[in-house]
């Protein structure tokens, strides 16, 4: 999204500053966010689903599981009442009613409970030992039970059907089955759940044993619970009703601890994509740092520019006035002349660094001349002599460059003339330049005789020489031009009060002059 036309109007004239970029990313970053909260949310949302789904996987699991365990589980109670009513019909084939008799007693006590043989022509046998109740007692009152378990026989048809049906007492369960062994005879048995107990057991380990991941728990038709297995660390979470001979009975199971809700995924796929936003957002945030900077940097070059331009301009007026008063004196006009192409020359000359600034947004770069430092400070301040003079101002000079060097001549004259502006506007009168040269370093120093720097000035002033010191509204300006020409030739500047008046001093690169160096023997 672009900016719009205020914003771009502050960075074209550098007063966007840090929190107005922080705005501006905030903005953007909130944009940008509004499709990754989203993302989360479906993402949520779809992983809450998948969990759903598996939850409900599991569960289903679980319940065939269970209804597989049941089956096993009626499959041994059949067997088991299978096997007993073969071993009575064996007897009843063998002797009749009274081998039946001797073999209950003999074989099943402690087992089956009761029997009933029931055949076509009505004749009832009913066997019972070991109970405290009499066999008309408890034909009494299963009579019915049984009457329904052979209608359900005649509802299946021929030979060899059966049906079975827990029945359940105040404190007791009993399991009881019926079978037509032939056309005319039907057989019943009655076993207490205390005899089938480890028949159920040994059916139910063998068919459980490779289901160590949950916990399985049996419970009987009065909900006790009679057979575990699993893990007991575990909680049960479906339950499921058993059907076929164990109608009535439950089995409790747990989900697999894998069957957990995980962030992982979740995680794996946000997390990447708040790491691209946040670079997104950082890369943003340098981008608009970056633009500040030009921006301020174009500023405060424009400012410095034009405080650069303002001397030669008042200059080239002063002796276009002049020229024009004199028209008539040659040497003048000549003299006139000469200033003004200098100063025109000179203007050229910041045209093209200007040029450098926009283009690269770097300071311009160092060009050495060669020249002797004491005849450009005297053919600088013969150019501005008039316009110093018209405020009143004199120059001394002390020489103490005189010999040839290589620098830059542009920046050393951009130097003097900005600390002859200032002393000229803020202290005018007595001025002196100074020059000076040891050890490869040429120093300018300009003073005047005016009150000198009070503490709040001296503070400003003092801050605008250290390197990254900024002009505020105007103020200094012209120190800050003389600190960064002096930087960039590989030198700096100093204030200090002269008692009376300031003192200003620039010192600078300068290198011996080609004829010198080709004398020094190499």
């Amino acid at each position: 999204m672009s900016l719009d036309i205020s914003r771009r109007r502050a960075f074209s004239q550098g007063r966007l500053q840090r929190p107005d970029i922080w705005r501006t990313v905030a903005w953007f970053a909130l944009l940008l966010a509004l499709p990754l909260v989203i993302f989360g949310i479906f993402a949520f949302y779809l992983f809450n689903a998948d969990y759903a789904v598996t939850r409900t996987r599991e569960a289903a699991q679980a319940a065939r599981q269970a209804a597989e365990l049941g089956d096993v589980a009626g499959t041994a109670l059949d067997d088991k009442a299978g096997r007993a009513i073969n071993q009575i019909t064996a007897a009843l084939d063998a002797g009749g009613p009274q081998m039946l008799r001797n073999m209950r007693v003999a074989s099943f006590v402690n087992e089956v409970r009761f029997l009933l043989v029931h055949d076509s022509d009505g004749h009832v046998i009913p066997v019972a030992t070991g109970t405290v109740e009499s066999e008309s007692e408890l034909l009494q009152r299963f009579g019915g039970l049984f009457a329904n378990l052979r209608d359900q026989m005649v509802g299946e048809g021929g030979a060899a059907a059966k049906a079975g049906i827990w029945t359940v007492g105040e404190t007791l369960v009993s399991f009881v089955q019926c079978q037509r062994v032939t056309e005319s005879r039907d057989i019943c048995v009655m076993f207490d759940e205390i005899t089938l107990d480890p028949v159920l057991e040994e059916a139910l380990d063998k068919a459980s044993a490779k289901l160590n991941d949950r916990l399985l728990i049996l419970r009987d038709p009065l909900g006790r619970a009679l057979w575990s297995h699993g893990p007991p660390n575990l909680s049960t979470s479906t339950i499921s009703d058993l059907s076929g001979s164990m109608r009535g009975w439950r089995m409790e199971t747990s989900t697999p601890p894998v069957a957990h809700h995980s962030l992982l995924p979740l995680i794996a796929i946000t997390v990447p994509l708040i790491g691209s936003w946040l670079l997104l957002i950082w890369y943003m945030y340098r981008n608009q740092q970056v633009r500040l900077q030009e921006s301020t940097f174009r500023s405060e070059m424009t400012a410095k520019l034009s405080h650069d331009l303002r001397t030669p301009i008042a200059n080239l007026r002063l002796y276009t006035d002049l020229l024009l008063r004199r028209s008539g004196d040659e040497a003048a006009v000549n003299r006139y002349g000469a200033v003004m192409r200098a100063e025109v020359e000179r203007l050229a000359l910041l045209a093209d660094n200007t040029i450098v600034y926009g283009r690269t947004a770097a300071p311009a770069p160092v060009r050495l001349e060669e020249a002797v430092p004491d005849a450009v400070v005297d053919a600088t301040i013969a150019r501005y002599e008039n316009l110093i003079a018209a405020r009143g101002s004199t120059v001394e000079v002390v020489h103490d460059a005189p010999r040839p060097g290589l620098f830059d001549r542009v920046s050393f004259e951009r130097i003097l003339i900005n600390l002859i502006d200032n002393a000229n506007k803020y202290a005018p009168g007595r001025i002196i330049v100074a020059t000076g040269e040891a050890e490869g370093t040429l120093t300018l120093s300009v003073r005047d005789f005016g009150r000198g720097l009070d503490p709040s000035s001296q503070a400003k002033l003092l801050a605008l020489v250290q390197p990254g010191g900024s002009a505020k509204d105007g103020f200094g300006l012209g120190l800050v031009v003389v600190r960064e020409l002096a930087e960039a030739n590989g030198g700096r500047v100093t204030i200090e009060n002269a008692d009376p008046g300031l003192r200003v001093t620039a010192a600078m690169k300068i290198k011996g002059a080609a004829k010198e160096e080709a004398k020094c023997p190499s």
